[in-house]
């Protein structure tokens, strides 16, 4: 089954920022979520052990060796794709070739997290990859560092204001490109 979230947004934008114009445009925005990633896979077999513990059986033995691996917490910030994810990104793949989805969706930006697992889900779905390979009918493709995840600082209450202001960059980010239909992979 595949996991990918694939949202179209109608952005209305003011331009106001770079111009001092104040007219409203639309830009139409694809979110793609990045493909299964090794931390995911591991996240899921620590969940298994503890339902499994719930039940007072042993979880598997690959499970725990899994789940034992979350706590190397540098591999999980940039971890890649797992085999489950390899997958999914051949089988989204195909289908977005196959109904020409940049080109039908008239995408002339592509922006990735520099984290691996999105620039392997953007390149392998949509052949796009900042400092790499870029679909013929694309015009850039970037890399975006304000698409990395939510850092476990801005978990906690008191950086969470660090977490909106990115957000609040990567709007106006948004509204500074001049395409107007952009793709967004993180």
């Amino acid at each position: 089954s595949l996991l990918f979230l694939l949202v179209v947004l109608l952005v209305p934008i003011i331009t106001s920022a770079m111009t001092g114009d104040t007219s409203l445009t639309t830009k139409t925005v694809y979110l793609i979520r990045h493909a299964e990633s090794e931390e995911n896979r591991r996240i899921a077999s620590l969940g298994r052990c503890f339902k499994q513990l719930g039940k007072f059986s042993l979880p598997s033995s690959s499970d725990i060796y899994a789940s034992t691996q979350l706590l190397n917490v540098m591999a999980q910030v940039d971890s890649s794709v797992s085999e489950v994810g390899v997958k999914q990104i051949a089988d989204m793949g195909a289908k977005l070739k196959e109904a020409d989805f940049l080109q039908a969706a008239a995408v002339k930006l592509v922006a990735h997290s520099p984290l691996l697992r999105a620039q392997e889900t953007s390149e392998g779905m949509l052949g796009c990859r900042a400092n790499g390979t870029k679909a013929d009918s694309v015009d850039r493709v970037l890399e975006l560092e304000l698409l990395i995840e939510k850092t476990p600082q801005e978990w906690t209450p008191m950086y969470f204001s660090s977490f909106k202001k990115r957000i609040a960059s990567f709007e106006d980010w948004l509204g500074e490109q001049p395409e107007d239909s952009i793709a967004i992979v993180g």
